[in-house]
């Protein structure tokens, strides 16, 4: 994903002048500008960006104040001041208050660059390290989570569907915030409100028609349907494909973007088509769930769906998922990470019986089946995205490897 980057400079042409250069940069996205201190924090704290580009001199509120307040408003975001004065105690107060990195003026494109690269990789790495849970304060906007597979048949609707009933669960009814959301975009065949036996009497078809000039929380608020015995606030699918092409782009930003105002956590269920609708989830995606199986077709989906996924967004975005992961097919675990290049995130087991018994009575099998090793994994996945340690999962053993034709497909 591009680094989103705000632009903070009291002073309009070198303010365009940086924005120009950096939108020439793919993995920059400028997500918004300022023209002074006060205005730079309330719009860190609403948009989050990752990196924070601020003018040394700053008016309204000096640069140093500006700094300290960011660390309460928008604490994941990542400083970098572009300064006149280089003297050693300026740059130590810079530091003290909370900046990551610092430029002398004038600085070439190509060394802000960098230090947007350089802070953002540091940023990334040091709430690695702390273990900073994906769900913080319920003030902050809701975090994203994008179910994804290239491969059609692979689990994913299910996954999506008890994910979000566990999450609902863990986190209680107490919340200042809605806790979470699911957002159905298989906008032809979106099967999410079967899964969970629903009976929506709205559907995002309907929404899309009220949205011409806008949507916003509270009108998306009325078109969810309420999974009773969780609290899982879900908005379905079209009830028929027809109306699939009435759903744009636009209208979903707009219904991510209201949920993250509305709830702690929005699961977005992806088809496998890569279509622009698909990819603005993905975008909009704090963390995206890739999830494959252990056949051969899948994996090479996977494969090609991984390359192109870590052109787009950097690697701690991207969490891979093994469905069906104890089948006895002659691969292994260790062949699949070798040769999609990332470790695996989580591994659910296969159990048809239990999962299929879900689907036709319409109750999600970490309800119905919570003892069970596959509801088991489904919860520890739900705890490790809220930052908690909860209850471990039986650990299943992992396919052997026979070699054979896995290896001469990907070598």
């Amino acid at each position: 994903m591009a680094i989103s980057v705000l632009v903070a400079d009291s002073k309009a042409a070198s303010r365009q002048e940086l924005v120009t250069q950096l939108q020439k940069d793919r993995g920059v996205d400028v997500v918004s500008d300022s023209r002074e201190g006060r205005e730079t924090i309330e719009i860190a704290r609403s948009l989050r960006p990752a990196i924070i580009l601020l003018d040394g001199a700053i008016t309204g509120l000096d640069a140093i104040s500006v700094i300290e307040e960011l660390q309460v408003a928008s604490p994941d975001s990542g400083v970098i001041v572009l300064t006149e004065n280089a003297e050693h105690d300026m740059v130590r107060r810079l530091m003290r208050a909370g900046a990551e990195d610092y430029l002398v003026r004038p600085a070439a494109p190509e060394d802000i660059l960098n230090a947007i690269r350089s802070v953002h990789q540091t940023v990334q790495k040091q709430r690695a390290a702390l273990g900073t849970p994906m769900v913080d304060a319920a003030n902050m906007r809701g975090n994203v989570i994008a179910v994804y597979s290239p491969q059609g048949g692979s689990g994913k609707s299910m996954l999506a569907a008890n994910l979000g009933v566990s999450l609902a669960k863990a986190m209680g009814a107490k919340s200042s915030k809605g806790r979470v959301a699911l957002l159905d975009l298989n906008l032809q065949f979106g099967d999410i409100d079967l899964m969970l036996n629903l009976t929506p009497e709205n559907t995002i078809a309907g929404l899309s028609q009220k949205g011409h000039s806008g949507l916003d929380a509270e009108l998306v608020e009325q078109y969810l349907t309420t999974h009773e015995e969780s609290g899982l606030r879900v908005l379905v699918a079209p009830s028929t494909p027809q109306y699939a092409e009435s759903i744009t782009v636009y209208t979903v930003e707009q219904v991510i973007d209201a949920l993250r105002d509305s709830y702690q956590i929005v699961i977005v269920d992806t088809p496998a088509q890569l279509q622009d609708t698909t990819l603005a989830a993905l975008d909009a995606a704090t963390t995206i769930l890739l999830l494959t199986t252990l056949d051969l077709l899948a994996l090479h989906k996977t494969r090609t769906a991984m390359e192109m996924l870590r052109q787009l967004y950097s690697p701690e975005k991207i969490w891979l998922v093994l469905n069906r992961a104890n089948s006895d097919v002659g691969i292994s675990l260790q062949d699949v990470e070798a040769t999609l290049g990332v470790p695996m995130r989580a591994q659910v087991p296969s159990d048809g019986r239990i999962v299929v018994t879900s689907i036709n009575e319409g109750k999600p099998f970490v309800i119905s089946a919570p003892d069970s090793a596959i509801a088991k994994r489904i919860n520890t996945l739900a705890f490790e995205i809220l930052g908690r340690e909860g209850p471990a999962a039986n650990n299943e053993s992992s396919p052997q490897d026979n070699g054979g034709f896995f290896k001469k497909l990907f070598g």
